[in-house]
């Protein structure tokens, strides 16, 4: 591998640099220049890792950062990064841990997280040539490149870095750098086309690789709008979370405007791992003196550490970053020696690293922006431990919000292979909001989005143009229940007409309707919109098993219904062994298998939690036995149905069980 072609002329080295100069610059000296050809040179790529793989984005969690000496940073910096993450400072030799050490006592870095690694390494930029991160199925890795740079220690530091941290490397056959990589921490990245100038393969080729080695699927690669040598992504872009992205900014006078507004157009036409299109952030940077590069801001876990240089626009990013990054600290650093450019700052000169022990909550939001009224949204997360520790099974919630009111929560379901889920049932109207939460045995606790409630996912629940009834709760237990009741409410903005409330088997049911409040004194009783009435319940006490029974409110023209059951003899000699639904949740196809110790009537329904059957699959006598029927999701007229939890009703003389199923 060699390097095809530098985009940059031989005017930016034309003067000589001191050897603690090389050590701040991005630039090439003569020498380099003279040995650019090197580049890659004794390069040794490695063999792709196997399995699914995503690359770790700089907004996930991370257990340190890595800088190195002699510093490009202020030592206030330091002291900031100290308290939440390990500061990995590269030194050439133990006198310089010694020297360090001091200056690091001397303006109060937190010494706990401190650490070193003694290492050769030919310049601060830490970012260009530090390590990239992915998460295979059961490790955190690094990946290597070839650095895009004549520099040969630095060239080999993500080595180094896996070694000290114990974790696998793999090296990729592509030549790049850091400041011009981004990744969203599921399967998109962003660089500048500096990417495929530099490579002698085509660009198919660097994609491939980039999907081989990282997980990329989608990489985008955008004309660079900067107009000036380094044509580095971070000069001007930057992914603040999965969905959202910072683009800077520039007057209309300014002969680059058309190429910035470009790239953010090109963001926002794009949709992110989520399913909808990025949301694009501007940040004012004219980059005029002082310089503006507050796109080169580094996230560190909940802080966000943004360069700031004395500028009269350095307040106005700062709000930019708070309104974009609701729940963050914002911490604006001002260099000591006046040298943050528009072209490096302190992102150039930092790289994160990634917690090799993350507890990862993966979660894809099934409802965004308005979404149809469903009775119930389920929602489904994956979470990895990669510390092998146990997770919390109690820890693991939904924690929800309706029209910005207090936030309550729900624990959330195992449903095997590190899926858990649960269900939300909102109202037309509703405006939603929700994270998840989950913590292990390691002592990590973490939230999707990363946040929590300052800035949880969102959507609203379409207003209705018909009148709707909700029932709640949709099963009652009877014997468990103090003061059996059920509440029917209208949730919508039209009134509703209701024209009965009357148990489903009257002339098996061993309860009855105590009495309404309000009081119903006549049908049709009309139910107005925000109304509810609550039904209580009296049970019959005859000695009698009482297996299952339905409250059934008629309208004009929908029946809806919420379940009654004992869950005494009769339902409990109904083993859960002898019905059983799987998968659960259900995607595509399920099986239902259940069995009956002889033979006679059954009847197996599917029901939506308005009481609606939505699928009859059997009706009919069958022999004692085994019986097993398949469920593609679709209803009695082979329509796809919502996702949503349906109530499968077994019946089998007169026993009945009910299960829930939730369709995702």
């Amino acid at each position: 591998m060699v390097l095809a072609l530098l985009s940059f002329g031989t005017f930016l080295f034309s003067q000589q640099l001191t050897p603690e100069r090389l050590k701040q610059g991005r630039w090439l000296s003569q020498e380099e220049y003279d040995h650019r050809g090197d580049v890659g040179k004794f390069f040794n790529p490695t063999d792709a890792p196997e399995g699914p793989i995503n690359p770790v984005g700089e907004f996930e969690p991370m257990q340190s950062v890595i800088i190195a000496y002699p510093f490009g940073i202020p030592i206030a910096l330091v002291a900031e990064m100290s308290e939440i993450v390990t500061v990995i400072t590269i030194v050439e030799n133990n006198s310089q841990i010694t020297t360090v050490t001091n200056q690091y006592q001397a303006n109060g870095v937190n010494m706990d997280n401190v650490d070193f690694l003694v290492a050769a390494h030919d310049t601060y930029w830490t970012r260009d040539y530090g390590p990239w991160f992915i998460r295979e199925e059961d490790q955190v890795s690094i990946v290597d490149f070839t650095y895009n740079r004549p520099r040969p220690d630095d060239d080999i530091m993500p080595q180094n870095v896996a070694s000290m941290l114990g974790i696998p490397f793999y090296s990729m056959p592509v030549i790049h750098t850091g400041g011009n990589y981004m990744c969203d921490g599921f399967h998109i990245a962003a660089q500048t086309e500096l990417v495929y100038e530099e490579n002698s393969i085509s660009d198919s080729q660097v994609d491939q690789y980039m999907e081989d080695y990282l997980g990329v699927t989608e990489n985008f690669v955008i004309t660079d709008p900067l107009g000036d040598y380094i044509k580095h992504i971070d000069c001007w872009g930057k992914f603040l979370d999965t969905d959202k992205v910072l683009i800077s900014q520039v007057p209309e006078s300014d002969p680059r405007y058309d190429d910035y507004e470009a790239a953010a157009d090109y963001f926002a036409s794009r949709n992110c791992a989520y399913g909808y299109p990025f949301e694009v952030i501007r940040v004012y940077a004219p980059g005029t003196y002082p310089y503006t590069p507050y796109s080169n801001s580094l996230i560190l876990n909940n802080k966000v550490f943004l360069p700031i240089t004395g500028s009269q626009w350095d307040d106005e990013a700062i709000v930019t970053y708070e309104a974009a990054m609701p729940g963050y600290e914002i911490v604006p650093i001002l260099s000591y020696a006046g040298d943050w450019l528009n072209t490096d700052a302190l992102h150039c000169r930092t790289h994160e690293i990634a917690d090799i022990g993350m507890l990862k909550i993966t979660h894809i939001p099934p409802f965004h922006g308005e979404v149809d009224f469903q009775a119930s949204f389920n929602i489904e997360v994956k979470i990895h431990a990669y510390s092998n520790e146990n997770i919390y099974a109690d820890s693991v919630l939904l924690v929800y919000q309706f029209n910005s009111g207090e936030f309550q929560s729900v624990v959330m379901q195992s449903q095997g292979d590190e899926i858990y889920s649960a269900a939300l049932v909102a109202n037309p109207g509703d405006v939603v909001g929700y994270y998840i939460h989950a913590a292990d045995e390691s002592g990590r606790s973490e939230n999707v989005p990363y946040i929590g409630h300052h800035d949880p996912f969102v959507f609203t629940v379409k207003n209705l143009d018909y009148g709707y009834l909700a029932l709640s709760p949709d099963t009652v237990f009877l014997p468990e229940a103090d003061e059996p009741r059920l509440v029917v409410k209208n949730p919508g903005t039209f009134p509703v007409s209701i024209n009965n409330i009357r148990p489903e088997y009257e002339a098996e049911t061993l309860w009855m309707i105590d009495h309404t409040v309000p009081a119903i004194s006549e049908y049709p009783y009309e139910l107005n919109p925000g109304d509810s009435i609550e039904i209580f319940i009296m049970k019959f006490i005859t000695g009698k098993p009482f297996f299952y029974d339905s409250l059934l409110v008629s309208t004009d023209d929908s029946l809806y219904h919420s379940i009654l059951v004992n869950d005494g003899v009769g339902i409990a000699e109904m083993s859960e062994a002898s019905f059983s639904l799987s998968p659960n949740p259900i995607s595509t196809q399920g099986e239902i298998v259940f069995e009956t110790r002889e033979t006679g009537f059954v009847e197996l329904s599917i029901y939506n939690l308005t009481g609606q059957p939505v699928k009859t699959i059997e009706s009919s006598n069958l022999p004692a036995g085994t019986h097993s029927y398949q469920w593609n999701g679709q209803s009695s007229k082979n329509s796809s149905l919502p996702q949503g939890t349906y109530l499968v009703k077994l019946k089998m003389g007169n026993e009945v069980q009910i299960k829930k199923w939730i369709k995702i």
